[in-house]
Order: C-alpha cells, then structure tokens, then sequence
C-alpha cells in the first residue's frame, strides 16, 4: 500500500507540474468575458481569472477595442495575479 500512495503522489506531483494552463479573455469594445462570466466591468473578469489561477493569460482582443480598456484590465489583472499576459487580435466575433 505504501507503494501504491507514492506512485500516486508522484504521478499527481508531475501533472500539476507540468500542466499549462491557460486561460483566455476576449476583450471586446463593450465587455470582457472569460468562460461564462460577461461584463463591461474589467473587474468581474479579473475576479474570474483570480479565481482559476492560471499561469498564463491570453488577451483576444478586437481591433476596434480602446487601449484604454485592454490597459484597464492589465492593470487589475496584475495587480492580483502574476500570470503572464499575452495579447492578439482577432475579427472573431467582434462588431462590423
């Protein structure tokens, strides 16, 4: 039995080390929204990714989206979780 426990704490140890999680948030002109959470508020959004704990944050962003709103949400974002930020652009989705 002894064994057996080791074999699943290691195993254990090794998938949430080697786990890469990521966790997407599409800012568009009107809201940001991560999963199921929607809203024109940067800080639900950023309550949202604080809650899952990734350790990585990719911002879609729509090319008419204001810099001030993606800069609203890096600044949330930052100041709560030290996840790294990355960002790109994407017409899906967006406003014509």
């Amino acid at each position: 039995m002894g064994l057996s426990r080791y074999s699943v704490l290691t195993a254990s140890l090794v998938l949430f080390g080697c786990s890469d999680s990521t966790v997407e948030v599409r800012i568009t002109p009107d809201s940001y929204q991560v999963g199921s959470v929607k809203s024109a508020l940067a800080t639900p959004a950023v309550d949202e990714v604080v809650r899952m704990n990734p350790q990585r944050v990719l911002m879609v962003m729509c090319r008419s989206t204001p810099p001030a709103k993606v800069i609203q949400f890096q600044i949330e974002l930052t100041a709560r979780n030290k996840a790294t930020l990355q960002g790109t652009h994407s017409d899906e989705g967006c406003p014509a």
